[in-house]
């Protein structure tokens, strides 16, 4: 593995170790299956791929979920679009909110980006894949030409990241064990079997793995906070976080009871934990204790976060947007949520 000149990292968003299981045990991503990788705290896209684009965890980037708290824009950010949550229209920059760079600007190596067109333009993209030239794909049969081309362009070596959000979306929407998500991870198997044959004769390590897993979770157990009213007065501003892991801003002169507040409301479906204990136990990656206060992440994930015990979800709705009906989700620390594959393949087979 250390001595292939160039490394192609392409990340399966959601396919964790059992939707790979289930859906193409036999396949050319279980053949390639080398070991289980744990995903970060919380299991989400946005922490997990900003780990991915700086080589460090959330407690050092401080881009813990979906939605932070933002000091400097007075409200709560959706940190992959980049925008303030109910108002689209009113985007935030990525160079106020992030003091995180991206590992590529201090590589001697060339690095590529394949993304898709949907979001290879986008603010969060232009910075996390800052020292990277983005390349954005519309179809899954267009991206492996683009692999082939930018490890042609860089005879030295290159890194050349591919984005698949494919099975995320499809999970989101009908659930990870639906035939239309279990369609898709046949159509990655088939698509990366070509890759790694497609590149056989190319001195690069082929690397496969996911952000977070899934659970699907029944409509009984999504949860909304106006059905909740005891605890929603207990917050300063609505829910941030993920579904699966809201992060809680709650008032001063009620945090002492909102164990117990939560505990009545929703009986044992989340632990509450206060956030600066989760940060300083390294929940979000190790930290210095005497350094986790100062981290912008201690000012991202509220007094509060409610870790599922169960399939469970909690969510809220502000002005401005829809409620959210999905059906798979992730965020928590369940082993389905967790357990991620890593394969790796080098000159068209295994490694390991």
């Amino acid at each position: 593995m250390a001595s292939a000149r160039s490394v192609v990292t392409v990340l399966f968003d959601g396919v964790g170790e059992r939707p790979l299981a289930t859906h193409v045990p036999g396949g050319a991503l279980a053949r390639h299956r080398l070991r289980t990788l744990r995903s970060v705290f919380p299991s989400s896209t946005a922490p997990a791929v900003t780990s991915l684009a700086t080589a460090v965890p959330p407690a050092e980037h401080g881009n813990p979920a979906w939605l932070i708290w933002s000091d400097r824009a007075r409200a709560i950010v959706r940190t992959l679009p980049m925008d303030v949550r109910g108002d689209r229209r009113r985007a935030v920059s990525a160079a106020d909110t992030w003091s995180w760079r991206p590992w590529p600007e201090r590589a001697t190596a060339p690095s590529f980006a394949i993304l898709p067109r949907e979001i290879a333009d986008s603010e969060y993209s232009r910075h996390a894949y800052g020292g990277s030239s983005r390349l954005a794909y519309a179809r899954l049969d267009e991206i492996a030409p683009m692999v082939v081309d930018a490890l042609r362009a860089a005879a030295q070596g290159a890194s050349v990241f591919v984005y698949l959000p494919q099975f995320d979306s499809t999970s989101h929407e009908a659930g990870w064990q639906s035939d239309a998500a279990a369609q898709v991870v046949r159509d990655f198997d088939l698509w990366f079997a070509a890759l790694v044959e497609r590149l056989r004769d190319v001195d690069a390590l082929v690397l496969g793995t996911a952000d977070h897993g899934f659970v699907d979770v029944a409509a009984r157990d999504q949860l909304r906070l106006e059905d909740f009213p005891e605890i929603a007065a207990c917050l300063e501003h609505p829910l941030c976080g993920e579904p699966r892991v809201p992060f809680c801003q709650v008032r001063a002169d009620r945090r002492e009871r909102f164990a117990e507040v939560v505990a009545a409301s929703v009986g044992d479906a989340f632990a509450v934990h206060e956030s600066g204990a989760l940060l300083r136990a390294g929940w979000f990656g190790r930290v210095d204790d005497s350094r986790a206060a100062s981290l912008p992440i201690a000012g991202r994930i509220g007094t509060h976060v409610l870790v599922p015990a169960r399939c469970v979800t909690l969510v809220d709705t502000v002005e401005g947007e829809r409620a959210p009906r999905f059906i798979g989700m992730h965020g928590g620390t369940s082993e389905d949520e967790m357990r991620v594959p890593l394969v790796a393949a080098w000159r068209g087979e295994p490694i390991g």
